[in-house]
């Protein structure tokens, strides 16, 4: 099921450019088979939240969950705010219910994991847990995956990517890579 998305992220390899562009222009199949691999492994989730650059994926997969979605984007004083038409009223119905609402977090490249630990604390605000990120790529050359995992958030995704000399590569050292 991944295999479209792969295969898009290969056409861009080695250059880490390239990379960040394919995942910034994911449209029609290579957007449906990630999506469809987030809504199969992802835990359960009530809002997905979409940190920038991963809105389509996110919506894509709050509309296969029937959950909620809302965007991460910065302040103009450097603060990170989450946006939806209707917060209020999302916020209003996912605090009535009687276990605290659960939040998935998106981005579409995992790198240091600063940004996503930010949005993490700025959707710990109202109450919601986060248990699990969803990255259309991580870079395992860096630390986001484990400052996150230290924290709690299962990190999934369907491609990790190591830097090399020679450029980007698909990582070999961790089997479990999709």
């Amino acid at each position: 099921m991944t295999d479209l998305f792969r295969a898009s992220i290969a056409r861009a390899l080695p250059s880490p450019e390239r990379v960040r562009e394919s995942l910034r222009q994911l449209s029609g199949p290579d957007l449906q088979a990630a999506a469809e691999y987030f809504s199969r492994t992802l835990p359960e989730f009530d809002v997905a939240v979409a940190l920038p650059g991963a809105a389509g994926l996110a919506q894509a997969v709050a509309d296969l969950r029937g959950a909620f979605l809302v965007t991460a984007g910065r302040t103009a004083a450097g603060r990170w705010e989450l946006v939806a038409p209707d917060m209020a009223g999302i916020t209003r119905e996912l605090g009535s219910g009687r276990r605290p609402a659960r939040a998935a977090l998106f981005t579409p490249q995992l790198k240091s994991g600063l940004k996503e630990l930010e949005v993490l604390l700025t959707a710990a605000r109202p109450g919601w847990l986060v248990p699990a990120l969803a990255a259309g790529v991580a870079r395992t050359d860096a630390l986001g995956r484990a400052r996150l995992e230290l924290q709690g958030v299962r990190v999934v995704t369907p491609v990790m990517l190591a830097d090399t000399p020679g450029g980007l590569v698909f990582e070999r050292r961790y089997p479990h890579s999709a």
